[in-house]
């Protein structure tokens, strides 16, 4: 009879490679997992995602971008080591459960290119406004479902038709109804087995590390219900003398007076929480078991790819998500933008607001226990004043020691930007242990980074780096290091090898 306390420590042995197995990237295809809230590569080293989005949203283009090997050259130069690629339901699927292979070689392509820079990439299946048909991009034609009603965009920016539409609104509502598409199969079974499709091609790119499922997922005609609630809210919260219906009009035609009268007022977390129950009934009720089923089909076919789950897209601006985890390899996916971004005042954008965003989720990555990457925030493009406010955002990319990916590489994004130091900017891309802290010093130009080794890992902690041309780097305690330029680029990477210790690295530019 085996002797108890060998039997006991035989359950204890068993039960940690049980809890440890999700975690585990050695036995994994892909070149990353996670562990707790960490994403790992193969050889245990922490990892920390820079990324940018590429997502061609021109039907005329069949969705495929115009980006090339100069393109993905530029962006590992700036220090990009993931790409956040959007595949178009409509390119992917432009008839029922017909797949479009010349599409997807358009898509391998990038991946390529992706691969020979050592970048990552995240499928994103994108939408805006549901489809093409409504002046977004999504699903196809045939997968349109909107009994006919009036497309109705009121408003200067692309996003009001959200709340405008009544043809945007039913066609989210049918496709969260999984209503029948034309060859009497539902419209989301249908997009499950395209992402099923999709999953079976690349389970074995070990650079394709995950599926971002649906970009922003929109709640559909209960936006009514949440539009009066909130509107109730802002009138109970301020004192500005308005009917319903003129607050309508205003927030449409000039919505700086009320934006302002809700930072003077510190109203926007009361607005905010008071469509909370509307929000977290559509996470609950509609999107948790779209995903539930959509995971299940994916790993049908591949058991090792990351799924990256967005909450609703009101989770964006600040509502709590009540996104549960129902994978070991999930990772909680929100954007994160102030309420004037894609307006004339995006250099007003509230501090205070944004703070708020990302706490938020952080605390519902932490309520979690799985890694978050923020896949969408800036989207500054050509604005001008916006640098503090992305240096902000850096800065609290730091403190939460998240990954993200930038809204969105085009060419509006150059180097003479002047918010394009939040983009280019120094970074740990692999640490050989935890990462306890890191941070870029702009006023002082100096870097701190700050580490605990393990023992069980044999490679580097690697450091992104804009520039070589530091006048000073100190490795604490005393260590050797080596350097490694990226191509005929200034940039490059700091390589400081392990043997087990707490490390602190210090560069003054």
């Amino acid at each position: 009879m085996m002797d108890i306390h060998l039997l006991l420590l035989l359950i204890v042995f068993l039960s940690f490679l049980f809890i440890l197995k999700p975690s585990l990237c050695y036995a994994s295809n892909k070149d990353i997992c996670t562990r707790g809230r960490d994403f790992i590569d193969k050889d245990g080293r922490e990892v920390i995602l820079h990324g940018i989005n590429l997502v061609c949203k021109d039907k005329n283009r069949n969705y495929i971008g115009p980006w090339d090997e100069g393109d993905f050259n530029k962006l590992r130069e700036w220090g990009i080591n993931c790409i956040r690629l959007g595949i178009i339901w409509d390119g992917l699927e432009p008839s029922p459960g017909s797949f479009s292979e010349e599409y997807l070689e358009g898509i391998d392509k990038f991946i390529n290119l992706a691969s020979l820079n050592n970048m990552y990439v995240i499928l994103d299946m994108h939408q805006d406004l549901y489809s093409h048909k409504f002046g977004g991009d999504g699903a196809p034609q045939w997968a349109i479902l909107d009994e006919g009603k009036p497309h109705i965009h009121i408003g200067d920016l692309w996003s009001d038709a959200y709340f405008t539409s009544p043809a945007v609104k039913t066609a989210f509502d049918n496709f969260w109804n999984n209503s029948k598409a034309p060859d009497g199969l539902g419209l989301q079974d249908h997009y499950i087995l395209s992402w099923q499709y999709v999953a079976e091609r690349y389970k074995s790119n070990p650079i394709v590390i995950g599926y971002d499922f649906m970009n922003e997922p929109f709640i559909g005609s209960d936006i009514d219900e949440v539009w009066e609630i909130m509107k109730k809210e802002f009138l109970k919260n301020t004192n500005l003398d308005l009917s319903a219906e003129e607050l309508d009009e205003l927030w449409l035609t000039d919505r700086m007076e009320i934006i302002e009268k809700i930072s003077e007022l510190d109203a926007y977390p009361k607005i905010i929480d008071s469509i909370e129950i509307l929000c977290r009934r559509f996470e609950v009720e509609k999107l948790m078991p779209f995903y539930k089923r959509l995971i299940s089909s994916v790993r049908e076919v591949d058991k090792e790819s990351l799924v990256f789950l967005e909450p609703s897209v009101l989770s964006n601006v600040g509502v709590y998500s009540a996104i549960k985890k129902i994978d070991n390899l999930q990772v909680y996916a929100p954007h994160a933008y102030d309420i004037l971004t894609d307006t004339p005042f995006m250099s007003l954008s509230d501090l205070g607001r944004i703070s708020m965003i990302m706490e938020r989720h952080n605390k519902t990555s932490e309520r979690l226990g799985i890694p978050m990457l923020i896949g969408e925030w800036g989207a500054y493009g050509t604005s001008e004043g916006v640098r503090d406010i992305a240096l902000f955002m850096v800065q609290l990319f730091e403190e939460l020691r998240v990954s993200e990916t930038y809204w969105a590489y085009s060419q509006k994004v150059r180097e003479d930007c002047d918010y394009f130091e939040a983009i280019r900017r120094p970074y740990p891309v692999r640490v050989a242990g935890s990462l306890k802290y890191y941070q870029f010093d702009r006023k002082e130009n100096k870097f701190w980074c700050e580490w605990e080794e393990s023992s069980s890992i044999k490679s580097g902690t690697i450091i992104y780096l804009p520039s070589l041309s530091y006048k000073d780097i100190k490795v604490l305690p005393d260590f050797s290091f080596r350097s490694e330029r990226i191509g005929e680029s200034d940039s490059g990477y700091i390589i400081i090898p392990n043997d087990a210790k707490s490390k602190r690295i210090e560069i003054l530019f």
